[in-house]
């Protein structure tokens, strides 16, 4: 595709894509705060708040690789315009739901059409730009999620302060709203045509035992992390996930029409890399936030209040590194920038784990800059790798594929928190008062994560240039 002018950003296409990007991690980290007053609005037990949590994660992260498949056979734009329509719808019902029952409906609604936001945002937005841009795209792109990452527990909790839960949910249906008549009205004429498969033959053509284990295997893999520390069922639940999603890799090998073409990550090694890298980085940073939040408010003893103000400084450092590295990745090497953000978010691991109650706060903060940054060289030029070598006609499939890494790597994370909290602890409940326990939980919970993450930056050193081979071509 030819463009007339290489560096004209489309505003009405960026803005569609990037608040779809922003609404998705706003809501999952408002809906933290929210909580508390949803269980006294509804008078649940913790196992059902957790459920009001977690099942929009079930269900975005189940749906992601079928719903990225056929992003790329049937209409990209569609998918993307329904998701966004229909999540802002879900949105709305959330905030008047009458019961509990129709509440956990509708988040799971919210989950299921986020997964179409997950794997069309991205292929859009660079699909329909010039790749000479497209770094710099990316990073505003990630710089956007991480924005609604920070701004979730801050807006949100002054939002359920003075108006309730209701109101985070009715504050995302409006910004959804426009988002959604800028998509309708606007973007869609602008938007580069999609594919010309009806949508009946998309789904008749698409890989129904790869889909049903894929959905089958991340659902049990999430349901089993989040719930990893409740006894041996939960554990059972996410191995079973893991040995599942280990079957639909084996079976996609042999398979004429894949769901995901799992031989794209040995025929394309910087893809393969990447997104193993991506997996990795995911598992290592997760846990981080949920680790220093017990860390400043058990060991130290500090309000929620001005821990939530401590830990801000994180997503903000990576809004501003994200925009900054994703236009460089334009000129430099993605994979150099993306290693140094593994190499600082390395060492920042291992600087939390040997904290101790007599650490100071000025430290504290400086290293969750240090990891912001770190995160923030990683993901847009890492992102940039993984869409850059393939064809348009994968970017579904690729973007799919990094939202699974995303949501597999978080999965190991709570799940390794879980499993060394669970040996420490013995399923003495927080806070306890032997602080000292938990503070050796946090820190051996570091230590793994810091050298999981030597692998990460080994792996991210092996994919290679991805500008040379091009101008080799």
């Amino acid at each position: 595709m030819e463009y007339k002018d290489e560096q004209r950003i489309n505003k009405n296409i960026l803005f569609a894509t990037t608040t779809s990007s922003f609404l998705v991690p706003f809501m999952s980290s408002a809906v933290n705060i929210a909580a508390p007053d949803i269980a006294r609005k509804f008078n649940l037990t913790a196992e059902n708040l957790n459920l009001v949590i977690t099942i929009f994660l079930l269900f975005s992260a189940a749906f992601i690789l079928p719903i990225g498949k056929l992003s790329d056979t049937f209409d990209r734009a569609k998918i993307f315009i329904t998701g966004l329509i229909l999540f802002t719808i879900s949105t709305l019902m959330c905030a008047i739901a009458p019961n509990i029952l129709v509440l956990f409906i509708f988040r799971a609604l919210q989950g299921f059409f986020a997964a179409f936001l997950f794997v069309t945002s991205i292929a859009i937005l660079i699909e329909n730009h010039s790749p000479k841009i497209r770094g710099r795209l990316l990073g505003i792109n990630a710089a956007t999620v991480y924005l609604g990452i920070s701004t979730g527990p801050l807006l949100g909790g002054i939002l359920v302060r003075f108006f309730g839960y209701k109101s985070i949910f009715i504050f995302s249906f409006l910004i959804g709203f426009v988002a959604s008549f800028i998509s309708l009205f606007l973007v869609k004429k602008e938007i580069k045509l999609g594919q010309n498969t009806s949508l009946s033959e998309s789904f008749r053509n698409i890989d129904k035992t790869g889909t049903i284990l894929s959905i089958a295997g991340l659902f049990l893999l999430i349901y089993g992390a989040s719930t990893f520390e409740l006894g041996k069922i939960p554990k059972l639940v996410f191995f079973l996930g893991f040995i599942l999603l280990l079957l639909f890799v084996i079976f996609e090998v042999y398979n004429q029409n894949p769901l995901l073409d799992v031989k794209l990550f040995v025929k394309i090694p910087q893809f393969g890399f990447s997104n193993l890298a991506a997996l990795i980085n995911y598992s290592c940073t997760f846990s981080a936030s949920y680790l220093l939040s017990l860390y400043l408010q058990i060991v130290k003893a500090l309000p929620a209040q001005l821990v939530g103000s401590i830990l801000i400084v994180q997503p903000i450092s990576q809004v501003i590194t994200s925009l900054i590295s994703g236009r460089a990745s334009e000129k430099i090497e993605p994979w150099k920038l993306a290693t140094a953000g593994m190499l600082l978010t390395t060492a920042g691991l291992f600087v939390f784990s040997l904290f101790s109650d007599k650490t100071n706060i000025a430290i504290v903060i400086i290293n969750l800059i240090v990891m912001g940054v770190g995160f923030g060289l990683f993901s847009s030029p890492n992102t940039n790798v993984v869409m850059s070598c393939v064809p348009p006609s994968l970017y579904g499939a690729a973007s799919s594929t990094i939202s699974v890494m995303r949501v597999m790597g978080q999965a190991f994370s709570m799940a390794i928190v879980s499993f060394i909290f669970s040996l420490y602890l013995k399923g003495a409940k927080l806070p306890s008062e032997n602080y000292f326990t938990i503070l050796k939980s946090i820190k051996i919970s570091f230590s793994v994560f810091a050298v999981l993450s030597i692998a990460g930056v080994v792996v991210s050193m092996k994919r290679g240039n991805l500008y040379t081979k091009k101008n080799e071509k």
